[in-house]
C-alpha cells in the first residue's frame, strides 16, 4: 500500500502546498505505520524534540516542536496534529494536555487538528486493511468478534501504526469498523 491508495490526490497536493519545494510522493510506500516525520521532512517542516517543553507539541512557522519526554505514539501524534493547524493556515499554536485549557473560539481548531491527525496516521483504507489482515493471522472468526478478540485486533493493530491504545480505540470506534449485530 502506498500514500495514494490512503489518501487523495487533491490531499496530498494540498499538503505540497504547505511550504515551498515540498515533495510529497504519493507512490512512497506505506510499511505499516505512516512515517510522519519523514512526511514533515518532505513537506519541508523542522522537527526539533526538547524534553522540557511543558506542551506536547508547538508549531512555530516551518517548525513543529515536540515534547520528547512523551511516550513516541504521542509524540507522533502531536506531529500529526501540529501539521493539522498549518493545514488551517494557523502556523503559530499550541497543543496542551487538556481540552479545558482552550477558550471556546480555540477548540473547534484542537478538534480540527485531532481529527486531522487520528485520519493521518490512521487512514480508513490501512487501518481496514490491517483489521482484515490481523483477523486472518489470529485465525478469528470474523463473523463472531468477541470482546476479547477486538481487544486483540485493537491493541494489535495501535503496535502496527505506532499509535496509542486509546487513540486506535477511539479511529476504530468513529469508523464503525465494530458494529454489534443484533441477536
Amino acid at each position: 500500500m502506498n500514500l495514494a491508495d490512503c489518501f487523495s490526490d487533491e490531499f496530498i497536493d494540498q499538503l505540497n502546498t504547505l511550504n515551498n519545494g515540498s515533495k510529497l510522493n504519493p507512490q512512497e510506500k506505506i510499511n505499516d505505520s505512516i512515517d510522519i516525520e519523514h512526511i514533515l521532512s518532505e513537506l519541508n517542516f523542522n522537527v526539533k524534540r526538547d524534553p522540557n517543553l511543558s506542551l506536547s507539541g508547538r508549531i512555530n512557522k516551518d517548525t513543529i516542536y515536540i515534547d520528547s519526554s512523551e511516550p513516541e505514539t504521542r509524540q507522533r501524534f502531536s506531529m500529526a496534529h501540529e501539521l493539522g493547524h498549518a493545514m488551517q493556515n494557523n502556523r503559530h499554536a499550541d497543543r496542551r494536555d487538556d481540552a479545558n485549557d482552550y477558550n471556546l473560539t480555540q477548540r473547534p481548531d484542537e478538534v480540527f487538528a485531532n481529527k486531522f491527525a487520528a485520519q493521518l496516521l490512521m487512514p480508513s483504507k490501512l487501518v481496514r486493511a490491517l483489521v482484515d489482515k490481523i483477523i486472518t493471522e489470529k485465525k478469528l472468526n470474523n463473523k463472531k468478534l468477541s470482546d476479547t478478540d477486538i481487544d486483540t485486533i485493537t491493541t494489535t493493530l495501535a503496535k502496527k501504526l505506532n499509535v496509542s491504545d486509546q487513540a486506535m480505540m477511539y479511529r476504530i470506534k468513529n469508523l464503525n469498523i465494530f458494529v454489534p449485530v443484533e441477536g
